[in-house]
């Protein structure tokens, strides 16, 4: 008996079109506080500046933690050839079922002291030297649902602990999170400046992790059917037949208890690592007139980033039954989480400031750049969308994230006109203020995947399916427009086996936008302090259409157009204010 809370509509989930549902349960609710003990101390001693600093916490997460709480029934082209025919027919291709509204009970430490130098060497050049050290206790769960898969070989994976017995430590703590920061700033003359620096972080927000393996039973969990392609079983009216289920189940659950989501190493050792991020950069900055350049490289790298893999419990692609083929065949989908992902950053960053003068000032800043990663996302933003969980080697590419270029304008001008002027003449015409904002960017990567199980591994739902690509068939075409951004001819079903389309292979449209205002500021005469201004704001000023990027799925009908603008168009906002 479901309560109130819990009451609501599935996702519809049609591919290829707009679907319906609601994925929010209405408790929603989230009354999680940190206390928080900071303290610093500063020493001042010749030519050094040398600081000290801790910082305690104490993290209490209590929230509404699901994904689907009403569940999710998907519609695919694999039953009937079209999404919406299938759904028309209602018969679904895959159900999920409810996992209801469990509210976290996580609670953790994190412990931080450092140390830092900022040594006056001479005249010309400062050096910035610190060493820090965190401490991220492993959350624990004070409601003890927290549970896992231990897998034993030769024997049935099972969830552990025992119902009612606690998971804690959850993972054993890491202590060699020792991060040095190294800086400089030398100074060639009055007017160029070179910077550099280097810089380790770690980061232990690991209550995600706490919060997905809540949802294992008994506390939770899912079930996730698969319909026949032939003489389907599955209907919108009983979208969970129990002809479905797994024929048999893990010893001691009953058998729907099928969904489940492990820790990476949940045994025998239980190491989790924290997220390792190593920044650097150096900068020469340049000072002529009342202009400053600067222009330097940044790069940032990513180690142990968490994520996780929803496919991990996939069949191989090949014909036949997908439960039977299943690495454990005990269960349907077996999220596993993963803290092993790898981000890698590039930039040549070039910012230009003109400082206000002759009423006019203006910025530019230029970034070329690239990013790859080899997750797609982090864990509770979409996981890793990786095809092959067991082969990560082709995830390696271009993120989409990645934003090869970005140009960024803004200026305040205040228009000389008028200045001749006098009388009420004057007071309209002088005194405006033109501003500015200009961005100009390049797209990002996309994948391109099936909107069908083409591969028979239950992919299309728990992880990437891409097709296969057309040989000699580019994948570009010359002038890409909104019917037609890349070409669909170059992309073919992947039947029974991994497709070899790259990840993120095709890049999608950018972004031009201008955004102006023009205000005027009219002093009161009774009062200095008093004034009324009129302001006029235009948002995306020419009204140049935004894209979002194509239907990147093989087997929808607009598989390759663009379809959806990704800002609105042009917005006019007027206003008068009265300052006091």
């Amino acid at each position: 008996m479901q309560t109130p809370n819990q009451e609501g509509f599935p996702n519809l989930d049609i591919s290829g079109y707009m679907g319906m549902g609601s994925d929010l349960a209405a408790s929603n609710l989230d009354n999680s506080r940190t206390v928080q003990f900071v303290d610093n101390l500063t020493l001042v001693k010749g030519a050094h500046s040398l600081k000290f600093g801790a910082d305690v916490r104490h993290f209490l997460d209590e929230a509404t933690t699901n994904n689907w709480p009403f569940g999710t029934i998907s519609f695919t082209s694999d039953i009937s050839g079209d999404a919406a025919a299938a759904y028309m027919l209602g018969y679904p291709y895959s159900v999920l079922s409810p996992e209801g509204v469990p509210i976290t009970g996580a609670r953790q430490w994190y412990w931080g002291v450092y140390t830092e130098d900022d040594w006056k060497v001479t005249n010309r050049l400062t050096l910035n030297l610190g060493l820090r050290y965190d401490l991220f206790v492993p959350p624990h769960d004070v409601n003890n649902v927290t549970r896992t898969l231990q897998f034993t070989p030769g024997q049935v994976p099972l969830l552990y602990p025992a119902p009612g017995q606690p998971l804690n430590p959850i993972w054993t703590v890491s202590h060699a999170d020792f991060t040095p920061r190294l800086g400089f700033a030398y100074r060639l003359n009055d007017k160029t400046v070179v910077r550099g620096g280097y810089g380790m972080f770690y980061f232990g927000g690991q209550f995600d992790n706490l919060n997905i393996m809540q949802l294992n039973p008994p506390n939770g969990g899912s079930v996730q059917v698969i319909n026949p392609t032939t003489n389907p079983v599955a209907t919108i009216e009983n979208p969970l037949p129990a002809s479905l289920y797994p024929a048999i189940g893990p010893v001691g659950l009953p058998g729907d208890w099928n969904t489940v989501t492990v820790s990476a190493n949940a045994a025998p050792n239980r190491f989790h690592p924290d997220t390792n991020v190593q920044d650097w950069n150096l900068q020469v900055s340049r000072q002529f007139h009342s202009n400053m350049l600067e222009v330097g490289y940044v790069g940032s790298k990513g180690t142990h980033v968490d994520s996780s893999m929803r496919n991990w419990n996939e069949a191989p692609p090949g014909p036949g039954d997908i439960q039977s083929r299943r690495p454990y065949p005990e269960y349907a989908n077996i999220r596993r989480e993963y803290f092993y992902g790898n981000t890698n950053y590039n930039s040549l960053q070039a910012r230009f400031e003109h400082r206000f003068s002759a009423g006019l000032s203006y910025t530019a800043a230029y970034t070329w750049s690239h990013l790859f990663d080899d997750e797609y996302n982090t864990m509770n933003s979409g996981g890793c969308a990786c095809q092959n969980a067991r082969d990560l080697r082709p995830e390696y590419a271009s993120s989409a994230f990645d934003q090869r270029h970005r140009l960024v304008m803004g200026f305040v001008w205040e228009v000389p006109f008028g200045k001749s002027l006098s009388g009420a003449t004057a007071l309209l015409a002088r005194g405006w203020s033109l501003n500015g904002i200009i961005t100009l960017t390049s797209g990002s990567p996309f994948d391109v995947n099936e909107s069908f199980d083409s591969q028979n591994d239950d992919g299309l739902n728990e992880g990437q399916e891409r097709p296969d690509l057309v040989p000699g068939v580019p994948m570009t075409v010359s002038n890409k427009n909104a019917s037609m951004w890349f070409n669909p001819a170059a992309f073919t079903a992947s039947v029974y086996h991994y497709g070899n389309s790259p990840r993120d292979p095709l890049v999608g449209p950018g972004r031009h936008v201008a955004d102006l205002s023009v205000f005027k500021t009219f002093k009161m005469p009774y009062s200095e302090q008093h004034s009324l201004q009129i302001r006029a704001e235009f948002f995306n000023t020419f009204n140049t259409p935004q894209l979002n990027a194509p239907d990147s799925s093989l087997g929808d009908p607009a598989f390759g157009q663009v379809t959806s603008t990704a800002i609105d168009n042009r917005e006019i906002q007027i206003a008068l204010k009265y300052i006091f």
